[in-house]
């Protein structure tokens, strides 16, 4: 039988001596000096708080004629009452005090998140960046409300407060559906741990038919996406011109010719170079997450992090672009890391020198990840086959490729041009 953990009160000890007596279990407990085990009367306390839960049962544990034991519990909001049956009566009454265990006992919305939390990070493979975008998404949908017993929630209250958390928010449809997994997550755990009622599903159904909730997506202009030729060369220009070229500033380059990942670029080894295939192996990324002090750790992670359909996969690249890469590892040949100078490079350093570089040269600031979607437009403005060109993004499906990081690059003049091309001799 489950045991019921409390502090005992000296009214509580008295009651428990009271008990033994009146049930002949003084004696066994006393030793030779009259002092009553400190065991027994923790023993005798949960006894009794046991039988006072038994005491409550609304329904009676009856002996059926096979000679198991049976009764009832209530179930749930469908169903009145849920029967259970056991072999052996001990096992019976064992059920209902947990039961009564679990149901007397406060779990909050918080609670039940960072125990489904954990429940999570148990399971064999699940990352520690999961674990954090987990958490922030919880965090950001009812970090207000984790206090709150979730056995007093019902579902109308929690339908109603993530409405007004959505428009509060201005959460847009695509960043609900990776809070919903949360939802679906904490509260099926909950209702698993009969914490609570709330059939998830539903609610989420109900909020899910509220389209005008949701916040509109900000429309991407092609300029905010994309740098065009004449800013790539701006860009290259300024790197070259720079007497003392930083790692970082390489990478940049690096960046515009191969469309890496910001976490690629600083996982990246001379030995993934095959210079006679012209080929690098992509087989790993930078990966960060924060330990239970909330201090943030990087790592390189290679099992099932990249965003394709295997571990590793090649990107083709010319020769121009494999010079680039020597010139690289020449600078610290120590470290088989190409952005290693006694210390990592981070991923968020390329993005910030590209914003910085941006400024000076007095183009728009843009991150590494819009050179990767100028590295794919690149290709497909030149003729290079979609299949390949998904190849060197490495992506699943070729319409992530032109439906994400296709975008129109031309400048003005060129737009003009391309159009008179067409239309002038008519």
């Amino acid at each position: 039988m489950n045991e019921i953990h409390c502090r005992i009160s000296a009214s509580e000890q008295l009651e428990a001596i009271n008990y033994m007596a009146e049930n002949g279990m003084l004696s066994d407990y006393l030793n030779e000096s009259g002092i009553i085990n400190a065991d027994a009367i923790w023993g005798a306390v949960n006894d009794m708080n046991k039988r006072k839960l038994l005491e409550q049962h609304p329904y009676t544990i009856t002996r059926l004629a096979n000679g198991r034991w049976q009764t009832f519990l209530p179930a749930d909001k469908k169903h009145k009452k849920k029967q259970i049956r056991r072999v052996d009566k001990e096992d019976l009454e064992a059920v209902v005090v947990d039961y009564y265990i679990k149901k007397n006992t406060v779990h909050t919305i918080e609670k039940a998140a960072y125990e489904w939390l954990d429940f999570k990070a148990s399971e064999p493979g699940f990352k520690k960046a999961s674990y954090d975008r987990y958490e922030n998404n919880y965090l950001r949908i009812l970090g207000d409300y984790g206090d709150m017993n979730i056995a007093k929630l019902s579902e109308f209250e929690l339908e109603d407060y993530l409405i007004h958390r959505i428009i509060d928010k201005q959460i847009t449809y695509r960043a609900w559906s990776d809070i919903k997994i949360v939802l679906k997550g904490i509260f099926k755990y909950a209702k698993r741990h009969q914490y609570t009622d709330i059939a998830i599903d539903d609610v989420l159904d109900y909020v899910d038919s509220e389209k005008k909730v949701f916040a509109r997506p900000k429309v991407k202009n092609d300029c905010d996406e994309v740098f065009t030729e004449d800013e790539v060369r701006m860009i290259e220009a300024y790197i070259n011109g720079r007497k003392n070229q930083s790692l970082v500033d390489l990478g940049i380059k690096l960046a515009l010719r191969t469309g890496l990942r910001a976490g690629e670029l600083a996982g990246l080894k001379y030995s993934d170079l095959d210079p006679y295939a012209k080929l690098i192996r992509i087989s790993r990324t930078e990966q960060h997450s924060k330990d239970r002090e909330g201090h943030t750790e990087y790592y390189f992670s290679d099992e099932g992090t990249l965003k394709c359909d295997h571990s590793a996969e090649n990107l083709y690249v010319d020769q121009n672009t494999i010079n680039l890469i020597r010139e690289i590892y020449e600078r610290h040949p120590e470290s088989d890391y190409l952005f290693h100078d006694g210390h990592f490079i981070r991923s968020q350093a390329f993005s910030k020198r590209l914003s910085h570089i941006c400024k000076t040269i007095g183009i728009p600031p843009r991150t590494l990840h819009k050179a990767r979607k100028t590295y794919a437009t690149r290709l497909i403005n030149a003729g290079v086959d979609q299949m390949l060109v998904k190849t060197q993004l490495r992506h699943k499906d070729i319409t992530t490729t032109l439906k994400h990081y296709y975008r129109d690059n031309k400048s003005s003049a060129e737009k003009a041009a391309k159009i008179e091309a067409v239309f002038g001799n008519y």
